[in-house]
């Protein structure tokens, strides 16, 4: 009995541990921004279930090939009312048999084939479109959490600082050796910041959300994006011209679009092609023929193009041809215009990261500490230190803005090239 309560302690203590590290949150993951693009081509969902529409659509080509089936028919005596007899055989009863098969002419079933690989190129350059939309995403959640996540950084280090100030005045106050109003400004400025650090938070936590969503992941990601990445990004050099002619060579975008036009002149060609009667081979026997027994029957069947010569269609698909013409100009206007917005863009942001780099150095650094040590030794007034301070934070927050500015610009060149450049 004493073995057996111990041994029920024993499993529940088993299971108590089991439930508490399996309530564990999972540890967070440390990724640079190719690690990130490596786990969304293995986990993102959207991009799988993208793939399978290229399966569907080598499914439709197969299928494209196939000829029409044959037609079989047979027929036989049901009921003899002249000598009350179901379903008569031999000589008191009729059997019929038939075959037929269609021909199609003109060239329609390989029309036919020819749109239905159209539509796989279409499927393959819709996945590769939808690749570089969710790689912009990544891009974008990526640097902003990195952001985020710096600055937060740098918040709690400030916070620290502060909190430290706070107490030594705290007891300062208490001995009547510094004034009231000094302590206040001191946690007004603590209290301000710490807001600010609560308004980053929030959007730290949607981009995280976003970011797993894109990787297919359920923990917290830790971001590594160096000084040195940065550099790389600004030291890339690009020609204007060189950036529009890629883009319009690997837009897959575009690429859809002229895909549409020669979908539309395969359709056109189909419509007209149409109106090219198919012949219908007949083959058949009855048993009591129209003119003999055992009659043994050939013959064709061709619909005569007199009432319906596919005109509507045909218009139709000039129509549509147009359309996809006007499309494609439409595209490469819009692509250009993408393309000088994305350029001017990255060459701001990479000279704004220069100038920011040259200014905001260890410079800053030294003075933040000197300042501190400064005020703590009373050289400082309270009222320079918090203006200081204040300056400071926005400084050092803008440092993290300059640096997810420049990322995002470098992402957005890859997006209207449709290359990597990064």
């Amino acid at each position: 009995m004493e073995f057996k309560s111990k041994f029920l302690v024993w499993i529940a203590a088993l299971l108590i541990q089991a439930t508490a590290v399996a309530q564990l949150p999972e540890q967070p993951v440390t990724l640079t921004i190719k690690q990130a693009e490596e786990l969304f081509f293995k986990n993102n969902f959207l991009l799988l279930a993208q793939q399978y529409n290229i399966s569907k659509a080598d499914a439709q080509v197969i299928q494209s090939k196939v000829y029409p089936n044959p037609e079989i028919s047979a027929d036989m005596v049901g009921y003899q009312g002249q000598n009350g007899l179901y379903f008569p055989t031999g000589k008191n009863g009729n059997f019929a048999a038939g075959l037929e098969q269609l021909i199609l002419l003109g060239g329609k079933r390989r029309k036919q084939i020819e749109l239905a690989k159209v539509d796989k190129k279409v499927a393959e350059a819709e996945l590769t479109d939808i690749t570089r939309n969710l790689q912009q995403q990544i891009w974008e959640s990526f640097y902003t959490l990195h952001h985020q996540q710096k600055v937060i950084e740098k918040y709690n280090k400030l916070l620290d600082k502060l909190q430290s100030l706070i107490e030594s005045y705290q007891v300062q106050v208490n001995k009547n050796n510094i004034a009231l109003k000094d302590l206040v400004r001191l946690k007004s400025v603590y209290v301000k910041i710490n807001n600010d650090k609560s308004e980053e938070s929030e959007v730290l936590i949607q981009q995280q959300q976003k970011l797993n969503v894109l990787l297919g992941l359920t923990s917290s990601t830790q971001t590594i994006y160096t000084t040195a990445d940065a550099d790389v990004y600004a030291d890339k050099g690009f020609l204007y011209d060189d950036v529009l002619s890629r883009s319009l060579e690997n837009r897959p975008d575009l690429n859809q679009a002229k895909l549409g036009i020669e979908s539309a002149n395969l359709n056109l060609s189909l419509q007209k092609k149409m109106l090219i009667p198919d012949v219908t081979l007949r083959a058949g026997y009855n048993q009591r023929g129209d003119a003999f027994n055992n009659q043994y029957n050939v013959g064709l069947a061709i619909p005569l193009p007199v009432f319906d010569r596919n005109r509507g269609n045909i218009q139709a698909a000039k129509i549509n041809k147009e359309q996809q013409t006007a499309n494609v100009s439409y595209k490469e206007l819009e692509i250009t215009n993408e393309v000088l917005a994305a350029y001017q863009n990255y060459t701001r942001s990479v000279d704004e990261y220069k100038r920011i780099s040259a200014l905001i150095n260890q410079d800053f650094d030294a003075v933040y500490n000197g300042i501190t040590s400064n005020f703590q030794k009373g050289n400082v007034s309270m009222i320079e230190f918090a203006d200081f301070f204040e300056s400071y934070n926005e400084a050092q927050t803008e440092v993290e803005r300059v640096k997810k500015q420049l990322a995002i610009a470098a992402a957005q060149i890859n997006y209207v090239t449709g290359t990597n450049n990064f």
